[in-house]
């Protein structure tokens, strides 16, 4: 799926550049390489490195890019883009939920689920504000329409996007604890992430010994 995913993003680069599109071209080829460089590494080191993060990455750059701005569907369907920000804030919120699960690893301390589930709240909040700053640069510096819709005005269609990603960002809050919970492979691969990223001490990889609620 990730090697998919990976060659579909390559080829809307490939499609941007044959269009004459270098600014989306580049950015898809970037995000690949960022979103790929992690693994690699991890992979080098033999460290378990989570996939879901990158999978994460690649699947909201097919949607925004290729589904959004490729095949213009951005424009062709009223909710695309509200549907698209809805259910990318939700992955966004997952792979922040990670990245917290991963610090009680670091810091040998339990989980605390409301902490933990604000956390989540506010991380996916921000990123989806620095989100609608990207957009309004792109549309600043080289002439864009990435902000607005084909029913609302670029202001009300931002504050419905920020309001879509906190929703998402409550879905995640909750659902994401309980994969991590009930996915004792997932689990692994993080304390096992943890274990190398923490120069401290070894500590123990059982699932069923790993800090969790």
């Amino acid at each position: 799926m990730i090697w998919s995913l990976r060659a579909a993003v390559l080829v809307t680069a490939a499609v941007f550049v044959a269009n004459g599109d270098w600014i989306f071209g580049a950015f898809c080829v970037i995000s690949v390489l960022l979103a790929v460089t992690p693994t690699l590494v991890a992979r080098n080191a033999k460290i378990a490195w989570p996939f879901e993060i990158e999978l994460v990455l690649l699947w909201f750059l097919l949607t925004h890019l290729t589904l959004g701005h490729l095949l213009h569907l951005y424009t062709r369907i009223t909710w695309f883009d509200k549907a698209l920000h809805f259910g990318n804030s939700g992955l966004i919120g997952f792979v922040a939920f990670l990245a917290v699960y991963l610090a009680h690893f670091l810091r040998h301390d339990r989980a605390h689920p409301w902490l933990d589930g604000i956390t989540i709240l506010l991380v996916t909040l921000g990123l989806g504000a620095l989100w609608e700053i990207g957009e309004l640069g792109v549309d600043q510096l080289f002439g864009r329409l990435t902000q607005g819709s084909p029913t609302l005005p670029p202001l009300v269609d931002t504050m419905w996007d920020l309001i879509l990603d906190g929703l998402g960002g409550v879905i995640a809050s909750i659902v994401g604890p309980l994969y991590m919970h009930h996915s004792k492979r997932s689990r692994l691969r993080v304390a096992q992430f943890a274990a190398h990223v923490d120069a401290k001490g070894a500590r123990s990889t059982d699932p069923e010994e790993l800090p969790c609620r």
